[in-house]
């Protein structure tokens, strides 16, 4: 097997975040695995005025308990020149990523945050509006005579059509995979724009390709080598490579997937022990090597005695964050020791450029750490922060020294001592005392710090008439306030709406306050008004389902676009307490209509009030959103649970633009008088009191049609007011 030489002066950046250990044996440290050491005969000089070269790589989802660099679990790589570039330099405990690869190569590569880069989620696409670490180091006076290349990996431009992409936004040269691999034998290379097959191992020709650019380069060079391994798809890598002893059949593969995925990173450390060992002793000499996984071990191969599946790759837990980092090289002079600083992956950006010559240590959201490289305790930071998007996971998290805050996007909470809980088994804030909710401020003041650079102006929406008609909820991406009055109370609130996208979803968090003045009615609201926290999602490609779907008292029905929920149902029926509250079951009969006024329900001009708990709501047609006398056809006002758009109730019917009728008319004649019936004539009184006529009017059974291709639900004067079911299948994100 091929062992790589390694000298003393060289250094290795490595990014290490504590993990968890299993749930029965919860390690407090992390150790070094024992290696045996080669000294060198000689001893290579050294210019210390000479600009270093900096080699990076990323491995791709290799987390610590896939790390022979720490003792998280039995099952390790053989990684000889990893291991030797960790005793000849620098290991650090406490290195923060994302739960993903493009969202980690993104901070890396911007210095930014994703909510500042843009990079938040998968798929992504680096806009050329930033300022790429290459770029950057080209611009400047000090770093300018650095050539720059980047190998294997991209995935930083899905989507954008252009085999060009990295070229575009700054990388000078260009050699390697733009998205993830199908096959690690058979792939797809574009160097600088083309894009030709290989048939040859990918650790392999990424390797070969930055060795030949290496010995061309006559000036300092910058190399980020970006190794698709160990991420699937899983395979045998060539047998000189490795150290298993494994057949490489296909359901061998399937049925032992770690092993497969083992030995790939043992051939990336062979392959990166070969690169080392193509320079000659000057240029050696002169390089810094820094080593990173981009995001934990997936969920399917990640060592269960170390880690929950649930807290692998793609969650916010140690499992997912926490990766292998290492330094060694010229610059790094703390020799086989290890660093518990608290360091993220978006601090690379300054730490390279100050590598490299440039004096800022504080380059956007990146500060640099160079200064631990030679100096233990020269690193100041009591804090760190990540953040992620996903339709599994959405949320961010921070932690000190001890203690970590995760926060999910619907604003639950998890708080874990990384001390007592290594694993994150015991969430602390169903037991908070004073300590706690101390620690546990703080970590919530650093991440508003951190969200105040995202925020730019909301747009103020206050008694703002809508005027879109775009069907797409991803049109009205932004963030929303309004100042408005609670007339009856006279008090004032501020209303919050922020509409974003994950995936295919839109995501709607708000406070619930309208952009109109509320509770302006003769009679003020039973319950009063309070701020809430609410969060929605709205699928970007509705489907009609082949059923429909009947609202019920379960699943708030719509959101609005100025962030206030739809909830048509009254809870009162007839001969059911005092007829005002307790009918949950919806086969109940005569269910009261909150829109009848005789029912006398205080709602306000607006059709809404609030519910025990605060929250504001419409019952009907909420018409301060749309200019209802308007001959033009309505605005889309909100959507529906189940996705599809909300019209005002104007539309274009061949030209002529009028009001959309209901389908629903009153029944004819007298109500049942038996046990329990209310009796008397069918006036509106209750929901029991309209029957659906297919072809009455414009609207189907649940109050929606299909205008130029698109299906929509409009708003109508009378019953049902907004829906009456849904079309589709609601979000489960609108169930109470």
């Amino acid at each position: 097997m091929y062992k790589s030489r390694m000298f003393y002066l060289f250094i290795i950046i490595g990014l290490v975040v504590s993990c968890g250990g299993s749930s029965n044996d919860e390690p407090t440290s992390v150790q070094t695995v024992p290696q045996v050491v080669e000294t060198p005969e000689t001893e290579i000089p050294i210019n210390e005025n000479k600009a270093p070269n900096v080699l990076f790589i990323i491995s791709d989802d290799q987390g610590l308990d896939a790390s022979a660099q720490y003792s998280l679990s039995e099952d390790l790589p053989f990684t000889p020149t990893l291991n030797e570039l960790a005793q000849q330099g620098l290991t650090f405990e406490n290195m923060w990523v994302t739960p993903a690869c493009s969202t980690t190569r993104g901070t890396i590569i911007t210095g930014k945050f994703g909510v500042n880069s843009g990079i938040e989620s998968l798929p992504a696409n680096l806009s050329a509006d930033h300022e790429i670490l290459q770029q950057y180091l080209k611009h400047n006076e000090v770093t300018e005579q650095y050539q720059s290349a980047v190998f294997g990996k991209w995935h930083l431009g899905t989507g954008s059509g252009s085999d060009t992409h990295p070229n575009d936004v700054g990388v000078d040269h260009y050699a390697g995979n733009l998205e993830n691999l199908s096959d690690y034998y058979d792939w797809p290379l574009t160097i600088n724009g083309v894009t030709e097959a290989v048939t040859e191992y990918h650790s392999s020709k990424i390797t070969d390709l930055a060795a030949n650019w290496i010995s061309e380069q006559q000036s300092p060079w910058f190399v980020w080598l970006a190794y698709s391994a160990p991420h699937s798809p899983f395979h045998l890598p060539p047998e000189s490579l490795h150290e298993r002893d494994l057949p490489g059949t296909d359901s061998d593969i399937n049925n032992n997937k770690r092993a497969y995925y083992l030995a790939a990173i043992e051939a990336m450390d062979t392959e990166i022990g070969r690169l080392l060992n193509s320079l000659d002793e000057e240029t050696r000499a002169n390089t810094i090597i820094i080593f990173i996984g981009d995001n934990g071990t997936p969920k399917g191969v990640i060592d269960a005695t170390t880690y929950s599946a649930s807290h692998a790759k793609g969650s916010l837990y140690q499992g997912g964050i926490a990766t292998p980092f290492i330094v060694s090289g010229k610059g790094v002079s703390r020799i086989n020791q290890r660093e518990n600083a608290l360091v993220t992956a978006t601090d690379l950006f300054a730490t390279i450029a100050n590598i490299a010559g440039i004096t800022e240590t504080k380059i956007h959201d990146s500060q640099s750490f160079k200064a631990l490289l030679s100096d233990e305790g020269s690193y100041d930071r009591n804090y760190v922060y990540t953040a992620y998007k996903s339709e599994g996971v959405t949320g961010w998290t921070t932690r000190s020294d001890n203690f970590k805050l995760i926060e999910f996007d619907n604003g639950t909470q998890e708080l874990f001592s990384l001390v007592d809980s290594f694993a994150e088994t015991i969430n602390l804030l169903p037991t908070i005392d004073t300590e706690l909710l101390e620690q546990l401020t703080n970590l919530e003041h650093f991440a508003e710090l951190i969200h105040g650079g995202e925020s730019i102006s909301p747009i103020d929406i206050t008694n703002t008439i809508l005027n879109s008609k775009s069907q797409n909820c991803i049109d009205y991406i932004e963030q929303f306030t309004s100042t408005v009055n609670d007339v009856n109370n006279g008090l004032v609130f501020y209303g919050d709406l922020k509409i974003s996208q994950v995936g295919d979803k839109c995501i709607f968090q708000t406070n619930a306050i309208p952009n109109h003045d509320f509770n302006d009615g003769g009679n003020a609201f039973p319950n009063n008004v309070s701020v809430q926290n609410d969060l929605f999602e709205i699928t970007t490609s509705p489907t009609i389902a082949i059923q429909s779907t009947s609202i019920s008292l379960q699943v708030d029905n719509a959101i609005m676009l100025n962030g206030v929920k739809v909830d048509l149902l009254a809870a009162g029926c007839y001969g059911i307490g005092n007829g005002k509250v307790g009918c949950n079951e919806m086969s109940q009969p005569w269910r009261y209509d909150p829109m009848f006024e005789a029912n006398g329900f205080a709602v306000d001009s607006h059709n809404a009030h609030a519910q025990p708990d605060g929250t504001y709501h419409y019952h009907g047609s909420p018409l301060a959103l749309f200019d209802d006398n308007d001959n033009q056809e309505s605005p889309v006002v909100g959507f529906a649970a189940d996705g599809f758009p909300i019209f005002g109730s104007n539309f274009d019917d061949q030209g002529a633009v009028r009001k959309a009728q209901s389908s629903y008319r009153l029944k004819f004649g007298d109500r049942s008088a038996g046990v329990g019936d209310p009796g008397g004539i069918y006036d509106g009184t209750y929901r029991d009191d309209y029957e659906y006529v297919e072809g009455l009017g414009d609207l189907d059974e649940c109050n929606g049609m299909l205008v130029n291709g698109v299906y929509g639900y409009y708003i109508t004067h009378d019953y049902p007011y907004i829906l009456a079911c849904f079309s589709g299948t609601p979000d489960n994100s609108f169930i109470k």
